[in-house]
């Protein structure tokens, strides 16, 4: 269920954003679409309550993506919006700058429709968990907002929830080597000795 969220897609290759958003409307989202960093920035300025999502190209001329992302961020009301960045650059430094920075999450292209739409999902999942009974572990995750980063945040919380490292893995379309090295790094961040404490540390 997409619940109509709306995706905001910003790619200065114009197949791409015609391929994606044929995908992802057919899938239920309302999508916007820009042709720059420069062109989403204007649309965020304007409107930047409507998204839930923003999908950003990496590569892009005059403003690349990683400086678009800077941008987004010091736009009121888009603190907090996740962004998945989207590339056809699969080094590790490349994918490691995004999530450091605070991305969501990172894709690779060209991406698998299924993969693609499961990240998506994911992430738009991961925000509308946030329920009455899970209002005591949320505010404690936004304490953690200040140390960890959303990827970590979206971790954190399904260790929380008992989950071992293949379960997270699948949920989160990442591979099992990658999730156990970002709980170590999650741990060594928050001080912690293991899983355990950090489930007690959401529910005291």
């Amino acid at each position: 269920m997409t619940d109509g969220k709306k995706i905001l897609y910003i790619d200065d290759d114009i197949n791409m954003l015609n391929s994606g958003e044929d995908i992802l409307v057919n899938a239920g989202y309302s999508v916007s679409l820009a042709k720059s960093g420069d062109q989403g920035l204007k649309l965020l300025s304007r409107n930047a309550a409507d998204y839930d999502l923003i999908l950003l190209d990496v590569d892009m001329p005059v403003m690349d993506g990683y400086e678009t992302f800077e941008k987004i961020r010091e736009i009121k009301g888009c603190e907090q919006i996740p962004i998945i960045f989207l590339t056809g650059m699969d080094a590790p430094d490349f994918e490691i700058r995004g999530l450091t920075m605070g991305a969501a999450d990172y894709i690779t292209k060209p991406f698998i429709k299924e993969v693609f739409l499961a990240r998506i999902g994911s992430r738009l999942r991961s925000i509308g968990a946030e329920t009455a009974e899970e209002s005591g572990q949320t505010e404690k995750c936004r304490e953690l907002e200040k140390i960890l980063t959303p990827v970590e945040i979206s971790v954190v919380r399904l260790v929380a929830e008992g989950c071992t490292n293949k379960e997270i893995a699948d949920k989160s379309n990442y591979s099992y080597a990658y999730i156990k090295k970002l709980i170590s790094g999650i741990l060594d961040k928050l001080e912690l000795k293991n899983r355990a404490e950090i489930r007690h540390l959401l529910k005291r």
